[in-house]
Protein backbone atom coordinates (compact mmCIF):
# COMPACT_ATOMS: atom_id res chain seq x y z
CA UNK A 1 0.00 0.00 0.00
CA UNK A 2 1.64 3.31 -1.22
CA UNK A 3 -0.76 5.64 0.32
CA UNK A 4 -1.03 7.58 3.64
CA UNK A 5 -4.36 7.82 5.01
CA UNK A 6 -5.02 11.16 6.86
CA UNK A 7 -7.18 13.40 9.07
CA UNK A 8 -8.43 16.30 6.62
CA UNK A 9 -7.97 19.69 6.41
CA UNK A 10 -9.49 22.73 5.82
CA UNK A 11 -6.35 23.99 3.46
CA UNK A 12 -7.51 20.56 1.82
CA UNK A 13 -10.18 22.24 0.63
CA UNK A 14 -9.45 22.57 -3.26
CA UNK A 15 -8.08 19.24 -3.44
CA UNK A 16 -11.06 17.77 -2.05
CA UNK A 17 -13.49 19.76 -4.69
CA UNK A 18 -10.99 18.66 -7.48
CA UNK A 19 -11.42 15.14 -6.66
CA UNK A 20 -15.27 15.09 -6.40
CA UNK A 21 -15.70 16.78 -9.37
CA UNK A 22 -13.11 14.88 -11.08
CA UNK A 23 -14.40 11.45 -9.93
CA UNK A 24 -17.79 12.56 -11.46
CA UNK A 25 -16.14 13.68 -14.75
CA UNK A 26 -14.52 10.50 -15.24
CA UNK A 27 -18.31 8.47 -14.53
CA UNK A 28 -19.67 11.04 -17.31
CA UNK A 29 -21.84 12.78 -14.24
CA UNK A 30 -21.60 17.21 -14.29
CA UNK A 31 -19.76 18.72 -11.37
CA UNK A 32 -20.63 17.99 -8.02
CA UNK A 33 -19.16 20.79 -5.29
CA UNK A 34 -17.04 23.95 -4.60
CA UNK A 35 -13.98 24.37 -2.50
CA UNK A 36 -16.46 26.52 -0.96
CA UNK A 37 -19.26 24.04 -0.20
CA UNK A 38 -16.56 22.12 1.18
CA UNK A 39 -15.47 24.42 3.20
CA UNK A 40 -18.69 25.08 4.75
CA UNK A 41 -19.00 21.25 5.28
CA UNK A 42 -15.47 21.21 7.16
CA UNK A 43 -16.27 23.98 9.48
CA UNK A 44 -19.77 22.75 10.41
CA UNK A 45 -19.93 22.41 14.25
CA UNK A 46 -21.20 18.69 13.73
CA UNK A 47 -18.78 17.54 12.19
CA UNK A 48 -15.34 15.88 13.39
CA UNK A 49 -12.65 16.30 10.61
CA UNK A 50 -10.20 14.36 12.80
CA UNK A 51 -12.12 11.43 14.25
CA UNK A 52 -15.16 10.95 11.21
CA UNK A 53 -12.71 11.60 8.09
CA UNK A 54 -9.92 10.62 6.43
CA UNK A 55 -8.25 11.21 2.51
CA UNK A 56 -5.56 8.99 0.78
CA UNK A 57 -2.39 10.66 -0.19
CA UNK A 58 -0.26 8.93 -2.42
CA UNK A 59 3.10 10.46 -3.54
CA UNK A 60 1.53 14.38 -2.66
CA UNK A 61 -1.38 13.70 -4.46
CA UNK A 62 -4.83 13.23 -3.19
CA UNK A 63 -6.52 10.40 -4.59
CA UNK A 64 -9.68 9.35 -2.17
CA UNK A 65 -11.96 10.58 0.68
CA UNK A 66 -14.01 9.06 2.92
CA UNK A 67 -15.96 10.35 5.98
CA UNK A 68 -18.91 9.51 8.42
CA UNK A 69 -22.07 11.33 9.68
CA UNK A 70 -24.80 10.38 11.99
CA UNK A 71 -27.32 12.31 10.74
CA UNK A 72 -29.17 11.51 13.01
CA UNK A 73 -28.50 8.95 15.09
CA UNK A 74 -28.32 6.21 14.65
CA UNK A 75 -28.48 6.41 11.28
CA UNK A 76 -24.57 6.62 10.03
CA UNK A 77 -23.78 7.46 6.37
CA UNK A 78 -20.85 6.95 4.60
CA UNK A 79 -19.71 9.21 1.52
CA UNK A 80 -16.64 7.78 0.13
CA UNK A 81 -15.07 9.13 -2.86
CA UNK A 82 -12.39 7.30 -5.25
CA UNK A 83 -11.55 8.37 -8.72
CA UNK A 84 -12.75 4.89 -11.31
CA UNK A 85 -9.26 5.01 -12.33
CA UNK A 86 -7.70 4.29 -9.21
CA UNK A 87 -6.78 0.82 -7.57
CA UNK A 88 -9.77 -1.26 -5.65
CA UNK A 89 -7.39 -1.30 -2.93
CA UNK A 90 -7.25 2.31 -2.32
CA UNK A 91 -11.28 1.60 -2.03
CA UNK A 92 -11.37 -1.27 -0.05
CA UNK A 93 -8.80 1.10 2.71
CA UNK A 94 -11.32 4.00 2.57
CA UNK A 95 -14.36 1.71 3.32
CA UNK A 96 -12.52 -0.38 5.93
CA UNK A 97 -11.91 3.00 7.73
CA UNK A 98 -15.37 4.17 7.62
CA UNK A 99 -16.55 0.89 8.50
CA UNK A 100 -14.56 0.76 11.56
CA UNK A 101 -15.61 4.03 12.84
CA UNK A 102 -18.96 3.24 11.95
CA UNK A 103 -19.21 -0.12 14.62
CA UNK A 104 -17.31 2.18 16.69
CA UNK A 105 -19.44 5.18 16.71
CA UNK A 106 -22.60 3.09 16.67
CA UNK A 107 -21.88 0.61 19.62
CA UNK A 108 -24.90 0.51 22.10
CA UNK A 109 -27.38 2.84 19.81
CA UNK A 110 -30.03 0.15 19.46
CA UNK A 111 -31.63 0.02 15.36
CA UNK A 112 -28.07 1.57 14.06
CA UNK A 113 -27.88 1.44 10.04
CA UNK A 114 -25.30 2.46 7.94
CA UNK A 115 -26.14 3.91 4.90
CA UNK A 116 -24.19 4.69 1.53
CA UNK A 117 -24.60 7.35 -0.84
CA UNK A 118 -23.21 6.88 -4.50
CA UNK A 119 -23.41 7.52 -8.38
CA UNK A 120 -25.75 5.30 -10.07
CA UNK A 121 -22.42 4.95 -12.42
CA UNK A 122 -20.30 4.09 -10.11
CA UNK A 123 -19.93 0.27 -10.45
CA UNK A 124 -16.89 -0.17 -8.61
CA UNK A 125 -18.05 1.13 -5.51
CA UNK A 126 -21.73 -0.34 -5.84
CA UNK A 127 -20.02 -3.91 -6.04
CA UNK A 128 -17.34 -2.64 -3.35
CA UNK A 129 -20.55 -2.10 -0.82
CA UNK A 130 -22.50 -4.50 -1.59
CA UNK A 131 -19.93 -7.31 -0.85
CA UNK A 132 -19.94 -5.77 2.59
CA UNK A 133 -23.92 -6.56 2.97
CA UNK A 134 -25.21 -3.52 2.20
CA UNK A 135 -28.71 -3.37 -0.12
CA UNK A 136 -30.07 -0.76 -2.88
CA UNK A 137 -32.79 1.19 -0.76
CA UNK A 138 -33.79 4.01 -2.28
CA UNK A 139 -32.89 6.75 -4.85
CA UNK A 140 -32.58 10.28 -5.57
CA UNK A 141 -31.85 12.99 -8.49
CA UNK A 142 -30.02 15.49 -10.06
CA UNK A 143 -32.27 17.24 -12.17
CA UNK A 144 -31.79 20.44 -14.27
CA UNK A 145 -33.50 22.64 -16.76
CA UNK A 146 -31.81 25.00 -19.93
CA UNK A 147 -33.03 27.99 -20.96
CA UNK A 148 -32.90 29.25 -24.51
CA UNK A 149 -35.66 32.11 -24.04
CA UNK A 150 -37.27 33.43 -21.17
CA UNK A 151 -38.91 31.22 -19.10
CA UNK A 152 -42.65 31.79 -18.87
CA UNK A 153 -43.79 34.17 -15.72
CA UNK A 154 -45.40 32.30 -13.04
CA UNK A 155 -49.31 31.74 -11.78
CA UNK A 156 -49.59 33.03 -8.16
CA UNK A 157 -52.48 31.32 -6.52
CA UNK A 158 -55.03 33.93 -5.61
CA UNK A 159 -53.51 36.15 -1.97
CA UNK A 160 -50.33 35.56 -2.60
CA UNK A 161 -47.36 38.17 -2.63
CA UNK A 162 -43.56 37.29 -3.51
CA UNK A 163 -40.53 39.35 -2.05
CA UNK A 164 -36.79 38.08 -1.90
CA UNK A 165 -35.64 37.70 1.78
CA UNK A 166 -33.97 39.42 4.59
CA UNK A 167 -31.77 38.09 7.63
CA UNK A 168 -35.12 38.80 9.92
CA UNK A 169 -37.09 36.11 7.94
CA UNK A 170 -33.97 33.58 8.67
CA UNK A 171 -35.83 32.20 12.14
CA UNK A 172 -39.55 31.82 10.89
CA UNK A 173 -37.85 30.70 6.99
CA UNK A 174 -35.75 28.18 9.59
CA UNK A 175 -39.46 27.00 10.85
CA UNK A 176 -41.66 26.86 7.57
CA UNK A 177 -38.55 24.65 6.38
CA UNK A 178 -38.71 22.22 9.07
CA UNK A 179 -42.60 21.91 9.18
CA UNK A 180 -43.10 22.02 5.44
CA UNK A 181 -40.50 18.97 5.02
CA UNK A 182 -42.13 17.11 7.48
CA UNK A 183 -43.68 14.75 5.05
CA UNK A 184 -40.21 14.09 3.36
CA UNK A 185 -38.57 10.71 4.01
CA UNK A 186 -37.04 10.26 7.23
CA UNK A 187 -37.06 13.85 8.15
CA UNK A 188 -35.92 14.95 11.36
CA UNK A 189 -35.89 18.58 13.08
CA UNK A 190 -32.21 20.90 12.68
CA UNK A 191 -30.98 23.50 15.03
CA UNK A 192 -31.81 26.73 14.04
CA UNK A 193 -27.91 27.83 14.52
CA UNK A 194 -26.62 24.39 11.75
CA UNK A 195 -29.14 25.08 9.59
CA UNK A 196 -27.96 28.75 9.54
CA UNK A 197 -24.42 27.60 9.36
CA UNK A 198 -25.57 25.10 6.28
CA UNK A 199 -27.79 27.59 4.81
CA UNK A 200 -25.66 31.19 5.13
CA UNK A 201 -22.60 30.14 5.78
CA UNK A 202 -20.33 30.41 2.66
CA UNK A 203 -18.90 33.25 0.62
CA UNK A 204 -21.22 33.48 -1.86
CA UNK A 205 -24.47 33.92 0.05
CA UNK A 206 -26.96 35.89 -1.30
CA UNK A 207 -30.38 36.69 0.44
CA UNK A 208 -31.79 38.68 -2.65
CA UNK A 209 -32.16 34.81 -3.86
CA UNK A 210 -34.33 33.71 -0.95
CA UNK A 211 -37.71 33.76 -2.11
CA UNK A 212 -40.67 34.20 0.29
CA UNK A 213 -44.41 33.46 -1.04
CA UNK A 214 -46.51 35.15 1.37
CA UNK A 215 -50.30 35.52 2.35
CA UNK A 216 -51.65 37.53 4.74
CA UNK A 217 -48.12 38.34 5.95
CA UNK A 218 -47.60 34.23 6.74
CA UNK A 219 -45.04 32.28 4.86
CA UNK A 220 -46.99 30.23 2.70
CA UNK A 221 -43.83 28.65 0.70
CA UNK A 222 -40.26 29.57 -0.01
CA UNK A 223 -37.81 28.81 -2.27
CA UNK A 224 -34.04 29.69 -1.29
CA UNK A 225 -31.87 29.49 -4.46
CA UNK A 226 -28.09 29.93 -4.80
CA UNK A 227 -25.53 30.18 -7.30
CA UNK A 228 -24.52 25.89 -8.30
CA UNK A 229 -20.31 26.92 -7.53
CA UNK A 230 -19.35 24.01 -9.69
CA UNK A 231 -21.02 24.80 -12.55
CA UNK A 232 -20.74 28.01 -14.49
CA UNK A 233 -23.76 30.26 -14.85
CA UNK A 234 -26.02 27.22 -13.33
CA UNK A 235 -28.44 28.33 -10.56
CA UNK A 236 -28.67 25.94 -7.50
CA UNK A 237 -32.55 25.61 -5.88
CA UNK A 238 -31.73 24.93 -2.58
CA UNK A 239 -34.90 24.03 -0.82
CA UNK A 240 -38.62 24.65 -1.90
CA UNK A 241 -41.12 24.12 -0.13
CA UNK A 242 -44.91 25.17 0.34
CA UNK A 243 -46.04 24.64 4.03
CA UNK A 244 -49.52 22.67 4.62
CA UNK A 245 -52.23 24.54 4.48
CA UNK A 246 -51.10 26.00 0.57
CA UNK A 247 -50.69 23.17 -0.66
CA UNK A 248 -52.32 22.01 -4.02
CA UNK A 249 -52.96 25.24 -5.01
CA UNK A 250 -49.88 25.83 -7.96
CA UNK A 251 -47.59 27.33 -5.25
CA UNK A 252 -44.81 24.62 -5.29
CA UNK A 253 -44.54 25.50 -9.55
CA UNK A 254 -45.17 29.07 -9.14
CA UNK A 255 -41.78 29.52 -7.07
CA UNK A 256 -40.06 27.20 -9.20
CA UNK A 257 -40.98 29.49 -12.28
CA UNK A 258 -40.44 32.23 -10.11
CA UNK A 259 -36.92 31.03 -9.27
CA UNK A 260 -36.01 30.53 -13.46
CA UNK A 261 -37.09 33.59 -13.83
CA UNK A 262 -34.79 35.39 -11.54
CA UNK A 263 -32.33 33.08 -12.74
CA UNK A 264 -32.65 34.14 -16.18
CA UNK A 265 -32.56 37.64 -15.81
CA UNK A 266 -29.41 37.47 -13.57
CA UNK A 267 -27.15 35.67 -16.96
CA UNK A 268 -28.42 32.22 -16.13
CA UNK A 269 -28.64 29.63 -18.47
CA UNK A 270 -29.66 26.46 -16.34
CA UNK A 271 -30.80 25.70 -13.03
CA UNK A 272 -30.74 22.16 -11.61
CA UNK A 273 -31.67 20.80 -7.62
CA UNK A 274 -31.51 17.52 -5.79
CA UNK A 275 -34.56 15.44 -5.29
CA UNK A 276 -35.41 12.25 -3.62
CA UNK A 277 -36.58 10.07 -6.46
CA UNK A 278 -40.01 8.13 -3.89
CA UNK A 279 -40.89 11.74 -2.45
CA UNK A 280 -44.18 11.48 -0.88
CA UNK A 281 -45.46 14.72 -1.79
CA UNK A 282 -44.88 14.23 -5.55
CA UNK A 283 -41.69 16.94 -5.62
CA UNK A 284 -40.21 15.27 -8.50
CA UNK A 285 -43.09 15.18 -10.46
CA UNK A 286 -43.98 18.63 -9.90
CA UNK A 287 -40.51 19.31 -11.36
CA UNK A 288 -40.81 17.09 -14.50
CA UNK A 289 -43.68 19.11 -15.54
CA UNK A 290 -42.02 22.12 -14.86
CA UNK A 291 -39.11 20.71 -17.62
CA UNK A 292 -37.15 19.78 -15.27
CA UNK A 293 -35.23 16.43 -16.62
CA UNK A 294 -32.51 13.86 -14.70
CA UNK A 295 -28.86 14.61 -14.71
CA UNK A 296 -27.26 12.22 -12.69
CA UNK A 297 -29.00 9.53 -10.29
CA UNK A 298 -27.87 8.60 -6.86
CA UNK A 299 -28.22 5.04 -5.35
CA UNK A 300 -28.50 4.90 -1.65
CA UNK A 301 -27.60 1.80 0.30
CA UNK A 302 -28.27 0.21 4.33
CA UNK A 303 -26.44 -2.59 6.40
CA UNK A 304 -28.13 -3.12 9.70
CA UNK A 305 -25.63 -2.86 12.47
CA UNK A 306 -25.77 -4.51 15.58
CA UNK A 307 -26.93 -2.28 18.68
Amino acid sequence: MSFELRAPRIEDAEALAELFNRASAELGDPPEISAEDLATWMTAPEVNLKTDARIAVEGGRLTGAVDVMAQPLPKFWIDCRVLPSESDALREALLDWAEERTYEWASGQEDAVARFYTSSKDEQTRRAVERRGYRLIRHSYRMRIDFDEEPAEPDWPDGISVRPATPEDFRALHEAHQESFQDSWESHPEPFEEWCHWMTGYPTFDPSLWFVAEDGGKIAGFSLCKPHDAEEDVGWVRLLGVRRPWRRRGLGRALLVHSFGEFWRRGFHAVALGVDASSLTGANRLYENAGMRVVKHHDIFEKQLAG
